[in-house]
């Protein structure tokens, strides 16, 4: 299944300028349905037009490729490694690597093949939570903890985090949803300022408010709306060269038509402002 049902118009891989990858990785001891996320979001895109009005672009324009889904080991560090390698020669071949999840847990591994095409590269995660401890062992670091480990991270629109987590972050690095909330995407300006010159931008889909993403697996009241998110994202492509991207952790719920469409526009416009807009 392609992504937008643009099958007739799908260029040959050579001539594409992003490939959209879908990872149904849903971790272990995660939430059940996790994985059929992908499948929800690529589903759901056919609904879409082709025709974005807001920025009067033709994504059949735009030479997207849709690969088959990658199948992943269940062991969590055998699937770290296979999603590298495997989204490695697409980094490496300088498309922009569109990852469709899934769980969280498969940006440490697009974030590890993207460094290895460029090392001066830093992670802007957009979520409710900073996922640092895991939430099942809590003594256990989390996936970004393991991103940080490697490159810089920043946070934004974070609502809930753990005690131990709280030490672990820059204030520099973190801009909560509050912050937002009161004072616009200026409150967000110096988290991306201390990026590098080429950021992966990792979306988790609780960044938004429950009230128009309900089914995720923590939702956190004072999510940021649609629109705010998406300037966030515009404004990022303006300032930096996006290299890749991934949205993460939607739970398709069986009368969630709403929730997955909101997924497979999010994925829709996130690769226009890349491909349109970058510099």
């Amino acid at each position: 299944m392609n992504f937008l049902n643009l099958s007739a118009k799908k260029p040959p891989y050579p001539q594409a300028k992003a490939v959209i990858l879908p990872i149904p990785y849903g971790g272990t001891n995660r939430t059940p349905g996790m994985d059929k996320g992908p499948e929800a979001i690529l589903q759901a895109s056919q609904m879409l037009s082709a025709y974005d009005v807001e920025t009067n672009t033709n994504l059949d324009e735009l030479n997207l490729h849709t690969l088959d889904p990658l199948v992943c080991p269940e062991n969590q560090p055998d699937a770290l490694d296979e999603i590298a390698n495997q989204s490695s020669p697409h980094f490496k071949k300088g498309k922009l690597v569109a990852a469709i999840g899934g769980s969280h847990l498969i940006t440490e591994g697009l974030v590890r093949a993207a460094l290895a095409q460029d090392n001066n590269l830093s992670v802007l995660h957009l979520g409710a939570h900073p996922h640092l401890v895991d939430p099942i062992q809590p003594t256990e670091p989390d996936a970004m903890t393991r991103v940080r480990e490697i490159c810089m991270v920043s946070h934004v629109g974070i609502r809930s985090m753990a005690k131990a987590e709280k030490s672990k972050i820059l204030i520099d690095n973190l801009v909560f949803a509050r912050d937002i909330f009161s004072n616009g995407l200026n409150a967000a300006a110096d988290a991306i300022d201390v990026l590098s010159e080429k950021v992966y931008l990792a979306i988790h889909l609780d960044v938004f408010d429950p009230a128009c993403m309900p089914a995720v697996t923590k939702p956190e009241p004072g999510g940021l709306d649609w629109y705010t998110v998406n300037n966030l994202i515009r404004m990022v492509a303006r300032e930096k060269a996006i290299i890749g991207f991934d949205v993460t952790g939607l739970v398709p719920q069986k009368n969630g038509l709403h929730a997955h469409l909101l997924a497979a526009k999010l994925v829709y416009k996130t690769l226009i402002c890349c491909l349109r807009d970058s510099r």
